[in-house]
């Protein structure tokens, strides 16, 4: 073989492995973003901290149970947590048995308060009227 041939087979060898590099290189950046956008909603639905649909299916309840575990797992953090127009902070490790006034069989219809910026600044539980 000539040297002109040879040098065009090295040429061409080295353009296909060039387009293969980035093709290849593009399918990796297209299944991270798709995995990172799945990993972000997932994280989003474990949390419940931002909802990126407005598509709910039943309104949100919380037992009186789920308040009061919510009222002990918010003290010592910035977030205020009311029941009825009530702000409580109750600290477990000091004061075990301190309760609040909550029905622990009722339903409790929850209002999340955030600032422009997202942060939760306030949980406010409204207790709802049973229909017997």
């Amino acid at each position: 073989m000539s040297q002109n041939t040879q040098q065009l087979m090295l040429f061409c060898t080295a353009i296909v492995l060039f387009v293969t590099a980035c093709l290849y290189g593009q399918q990796s950046v297209s299944v991270l973003s798709s995995a990172l956008s799945s990993t972000m909603n997932t994280t989003e639905n474990m949390e419940g901290r931002m909802s990126t649909t407005l598509n709910i299916s039943k309104p949100l309840r919380y037992s009186g149970a789920e308040v009061l575990h919510t009222v002990r797992q918010m003290t010592g953090t910035p977030v205020e947590v009311h029941v009825d127009g009530n702000t409580y902070a109750i600290d477990p490790l000091i004061n075990k048995s301190a309760t609040i006034p909550v029905s622990v069989s009722a339903s409790y219809r929850p209002e999340f308060i955030r600032s422009e910026s997202g942060e939760l600044l306030k949980i406010a539980f409204w207790k709802e009227a049973s229909i017997n």
